[in-house]
């Protein structure tokens, strides 16, 4: 197997992920620190990255570039690496629209880059078994070899582009449309007074109440980067005829559970407050 130098943008938690399964598959892997922060720079330091000091460089020295960042960055990024004229290997690995995989892959492939649309299903892996990244497009075969030694678990799906973008909004119009469902039904019984009314119901006949607040906690300290993804499963179900206003408003769930940013196990009163903000202010 050919040693490849391969680019990771950005390495975040999961881009991390993605480059410990490329170093473990034998190959090179690179960061771009230009404009990064000094706590990306200990998390890639941490992970063995190499340095290529900006995204231009790292466009000269790597065969394959792998793309892992918010999906409302992921169109822009990709336009930066057409205009350093990049020709290897490009994968997009991010919670995209089908229809907004495309866009970049005609964008990258005008240039003389080859795509391969992807996605990664499951939270940064430290185990096999635990996280799924999978490929898609005529050059998916390619991408296959580059982190096929895991941690996670590679997938090829054949098909168009398009495909692999697919999948993932599915997944996460049902996963994460779920957890949304849930913070609101809490956030409603308690703009109404019978949040305990409720708790003790639901203990009789149906989910038990523990599992939505373990729901809300879990979330709000994520919810900030899932607010341009509910946005693209919005655009992918409308863009087959599927109605897309529960998932735009799961987006405005959370939005408003934004603020908890980081915050490991925020308190559900705080969350509670979060999430009915708007409607007293609006009342």
């Amino acid at each position: 197997m050919k040693r490849l130098k391969i680019g990771v943008l950005h390495p975040g938690q999961m881009g991390v992920a993605v480059a410990a399964s490329a170093r473990n598959s034998g190959h090179d892997v690179f960061w771009a620190s230009e404009g990064r922060s000094l706590e990306t720079g200990r998390r890639a330091a941490g992970a063995g990255l190499a340095d290529a000091g900006s995204v231009r460089r790292m466009c000269e020295i790597c065969e394959v570039i792998a793309s892992v960042c918010p999906p409302e960055f992921a169109e822009n990024m990709a336009c930066e690496i057409a205009q350093y004229g990049f020709r290897g290997i490009y994968i997009d690995a991010n919670a995209i629209s089908p229809q907004r995989a495309r866009r970049i892959g005609e964008v990258l492939e005008a240039g003389g880059a080859r795509f391969v649309d992807g996605c990664i299903i499951g939270l940064p892996a430290t185990a096999p078994g635990q996280t799924w990244i999978y490929f898609s497009g005529k050059h998916a075969e390619s991408a296959v070899s580059c982190f096929a030694a895991g941690p996670l678990e590679v997938e090829c799906l054949g098909g168009e582009i398009g495909k692999a973008s697919a999948l993932k909004m599915c997944y996460s119009a049902q996963a994460k449309g779920m957890a949304a469902l849930s913070a609101a039904v809490l956030g409603a019984a308690s703009g109404l007074g019978v949040l305990s009314d409720l708790e003790r119901q639901w203990s009789r006949s149906g989910p038990p109440f523990a599992q939505a607040v373990a729901s809300i906690q879990h979330t709000a300290p994520k919810a900030w980067r899932f607010v341009a993804e509910m946005q693209e499963i919005v655009d992918t179900f409308e863009s087959v005829g599927m109605p897309g206003d529960f998932h735009r408003a799961a987006g405005e769930i959370y939005s408003r559970l934004a603020p908890f940013k980081g915050r490991d196990n925020p308190d559900l009163r705080d969350a509670l407050e979060k999430l009915t903000a708007r409607a007293a202010v609006e009342a």
